[in-house]
């Protein structure tokens, strides 16, 4: 009980300070809709999309606007969350290799350069396109650009609030801050719930990155990336960044305890999704993902 009032009174402090006070949640006139997540099993699905795709709206996510399935599927609705698709500057977009991770880590160069590719299919897309941004990121240049094209800009408040259920949920259904979002499906889902669906179908959440780590003879912890659009499977050390920006390794007690965030995202907007009358479906087959009911799109 006293931890719960410590976060509640922490979570009013950072709202007060974090959030924009007056955004309202987006209202869609759409019943349903389909995530697709960023998982292997993604890719099997997108070579021979379902009937459904033509009926349903997509919410797409991260790297997929630089994908051929980006301009054939034309989802309505795009969601990023992480700062790297935000945090550059207009001589980044032109020039990846200038900006200044490259310097402690040479690789990041190519990492921009998708960043980049993301943007230039989103600003050519020719058809109407919401995107979600979360409100700490409305200044940065690539939103800006995103303006100018007349995309359908929604700003909501990623504050991260903790504390007793009933205050959680009135925070998260006013807009004013939002659950962890360890990663960009639990923001979707978040959104989903938020913006008035009645139903929210998700694939691609394939969520086995524990079955993809390798910890070498140097215990150097590797994670083999396995998303739907790596065509050859690399095999990348797994590392963070300390307070000078340099790369450091991550342990891998640290990976598990990221998983463990995710996944407990995913059980608390279940909660979420009850209180607010929403029905969530995992429809990824072989996902690792517990929370939500298991239904195929076949079966709508």
């Amino acid at each position: 009980m006293v931890m719960k009032l410590y976060q509640t009174l922490l979570s009013l402090a950072k709202v007060a300070i974090r959030s924009r006070w007056f955004l309202k949640n987006y209202k869609t006139t759409d019943s349903r809709v389909i995530v697709i997540g960023n998982g292997p099993s993604a890719k099997a699905m997108l070579e021979n999309p379902p009937a459904i795709f033509a009926t349903i709206p997509l919410i797409a996510v991260n790297m997929f606007a630089g994908e051929k399935y980006f301009t054939l599927l034309k989802p309505k609705y795009f969601l990023m969350a992480d700062h790297a698709f935000y945090e550059f500057e207009e001589v980044h977009f032109r020039q990846p290799e200038s900006h200044p991770r490259v310097a402690a880590n040479p690789g990041y160069a190519q990492t921009q350069a998708l960043v980049n590719q993301t943007w230039e299919a989103l600003l050519k897309a020719d058809w109407p396109i919401t995107l979600f941004v979360p409100q700490i990121y409305m200044h940065t240049y690539p939103v800006q650009l995103a303006k100018k094209k007349n995309m359908t800009i929604v700003e909501w408040n990623y504050t991260v609030v903790k504390g007793f259920t009933w205050f959680e949920n009135l925070l998260y259904k006013a807009g004013l801050g939002s659950p962890q979002c360890q990663n960009v499906i639990n923001a979707c889902i978040f959104q989903g719930i938020n913006s008035g669906f009645n139903e929210i179908y998700l694939t691609g959440i394939d969520n086995n990155f524990h079955l993809n780590i390798e910890v070498q003879e140097n215990n150097q912890v590797c994670v083999i990336d396995n998303h739907f659009y790596e065509v050859k499977k690399k095999v990348s050390p797994l590392m963070s960044a300390d307070k000078q920006g340099n790369p450091v390794p991550v342990p891998l007690h640290a990976f598990f305890a990221s998983l463990s965030k995710a996944f407990y995202s995913y059980q608390r907007l279940k909660q979420y999704a009850i209180y607010r009358g929403v029905r969530v479906y995992n429809a990824t087959p072989g996902s690792f993902v517990d929370a939500f009911e298991r239904k195929s799109l076949d079966s709508l």
